[in-house]
């Protein structure tokens, strides 16, 4: 077929091929280029993002090619002479041909556009639904998290709620439970006091008559004498009964007391060893100190003080109330160190401090231990060191060994060798206490027991100021006279009976069982 337009025969029309020939030359020149672009189609088609190929092509040739209507087409002949009739005839044809052919392909053009536009509108439609697909998503996610988000708050506002909640109904209930267990505390102490009331009631309306008649018939007329009496009696008996057996039974007592030597395998090792030290010097002829209180009675006196006076923690402890007399000091001297109790507190709170002693054994006993001990008479010791060269002096259970005359003498050189503004400080038997004084001659090396006053005195006479006395070592309650309770349901007369009978027992036992030990502080 060639390219040139279509001519019709004049032996026959057919208008079925003649359509047929028109679409074909139509479609033909629009390939060909031949039509000049619609006006309509100039804009590009609408595809959808990511949409299919094949698609999107024929969405353009949908777009390009909506219009089929052939409007440049030309009827010609090649007949010279009869050209003319038979182009009339064929344009009079083409025409009734497109009075009836024309609607039908203006209504496919139509057709074919308005279908164009709405493929077109629905590919962009279409190219708007991924994005606000993704957007939904988005959308839809954060108001998702937004949502858990106040969701979670305010579960937690509230879970802290509910934990304040229960809180506080704990702390009420604790309260609850505290206020029901005062109660019923206070309600059984109120019982059990009850009982116990009516149980002192019941005794001692048996036993207040039997106290009343005797306390109306001899308290006030007799007991103050009879007691005053007795005492002075007893006194006289135990002092005649210790000068005649006290130095035989003591004697004794040493002899088992070494055999069965406290417990503590240190110093038991120890004076097993200075024993046998001993008894070797003996052998060779050693000179012995006959001033020491072992060379006097024969008795090794750390054995006996070990045995009597209790141990050397104990002796510690009792010993530590004086330690804040030489706070601070850096040349304390312990006269009659003994075991070396005080040097070694003295060590532990970073004091200087050295001893002094006459009886060989506590010397040797207190250098194994690390003291600064010098075996020495006190007063002879004091003789050979410079005048105020001492911040302090400590004398513990000495003074009731040494004669007045060496006492007095001791006191001078304690003042004239310690610098001023210092402590001396000397504890001793308690003479005052019966108790104290019945035990005094336990110890064969004690000489006489020295008055509270009686030391104080001394002291103010060789210089010392601001001179206190404490009494110390107090008798236990149990070993003391007992008093009788004062019940607020006695009568006036039966409560003062019984006060004075109180009183006349604390007096009793302020003579019987008084405190054990006093100490005398003074200051230069």
């Amino acid at each position: 077929m060639s390219d040139t337009p279509f001519e019709i025969k004049d032996d026959e029309i057919n208008v079925e091929e003649i359509m047929e020939k028109i679409r074909e030359n139509i479609r033909r020149r629009k390939e060909a280029g031949v039509y000049p672009p619609d006006p309509d189609s100039l804009a590009p088609p609408q595809t959808p993002a990511g949409a299919n190929p094949e698609i999107a092509r024929d969405l353009a040739y949908l777009s390009g090619n909506w219009n089929i209507q052939n409007n440049s087409y030309f009827i010609s002949s090649h007949r010279p002479v009869a050209g003319k009739v038979l182009v009339k005839g064929r344009e009079l044809v083409h025409g009734e041909v497109r009075r009836y052919v024309d609607p039908v392909i203006w209504k496919q053009a139509e057709f074919n556009r308005a279908t164009g536009r709405v493929l077109e509108e629905v590919a962009r439609e279409v190219s708007g639904i991924e994005p606000l697909r993704e957007q939904i998503r988005e959308d839809t996610t954060r108001q998702i998290q937004t949502t858990i988000g106040e969701v979670r708050s305010r579960l937690k506002e509230r879970l802290q709620e509910q934990k304040h909640e229960i809180r506080g109904e704990i702390s009420e209930t604790e309260e609850q439970i505290r206020d029901e267990v005062t109660e019923l505390a206070a309600q059984v102490k109120a019982e059990i006091a009850e009982e116990v009331r009516e149980q002192i009631r019941a005794e001692l309306t048996e036993f207040v008559p039997q106290l009343k008649a005797e306390i109306a018939r001899e308290v006030e007329e007799r007991l103050r004498a009879e007691v005053t009496a007795a005492v002075t009696q007893a006194k006289a008996e135990v002092i005649t009964a210790a000068e005649e057996r006290i130095p035989g039974e003591v004697t004794e007592q040493v002899q088992t007391a070494i055999l069965a030597m406290d417990t503590d395998i240190e110093n038991r090792a120890w004076l097993a060893k200075v024993l046998e030290g001993r008894a070797l010097e003996g052998a060779s002829g050693a000179v012995v100190h006959l001033n020491s209180p072992s060379s006097n009675t024969g008795v090794n006196y750390f054995a006996f003080e070990d045995h009597f006076r209790g141990s050397r923690e104990e002796i510690k402890e009792r010993q530590r109330v004086f330690v804040h007399y030489f706070e601070g000091c850096s040349n304390v001297l312990d006269i009659g160190c003994g075991r070396g109790e005080f040097l070694e507190l003295m060590h532990d709170e970073g004091i200087g401090a050295r001893g002094v002693d006459l009886d060989e054994t506590m010397v040797e006993f207190c250098r194994s231990r690390g003291l600064e001990v010098e075996l020495n008479d006190a007063v002879s010791y004091l003789e050979h060191l410079d005048d105020e060269s001492l911040d302090g002096i400590f004398i513990d259970q000495v003074v009731e060994h040494l004669e007045p005359a060496y006492l007095v003498r001791l006191l001078e050189l304690c003042h004239r060798k310690m610098k001023f503004g210092y402590y001396l400080v000397a504890e001793t038997v308690n003479p005052l206490s019966f108790v104290s004084f019945a035990n005094f001659y336990i110890d064969m090396t004690h000489v006489r027991p020295v008055h509270p006053e009686t030391l104080k005195f001394l002291f103010g006479a060789a210089g010392f100021r601001e001179i206190e006395v404490d009494f110390l070592s107090p008798v236990s309650e149990g070993a003391r006279l007992q008093k009788l309770p004062v019940d607020k349901e006695m009568t006036d007369l039966d409560r003062q009976q019984t006060e004075i009978y109180n009183r006349n027992i604390e007096m009793q036992n302020e003579i019987l069982f008084g405190a054990q030990d006093y100490a005398i502080t003074g200051k230069k």
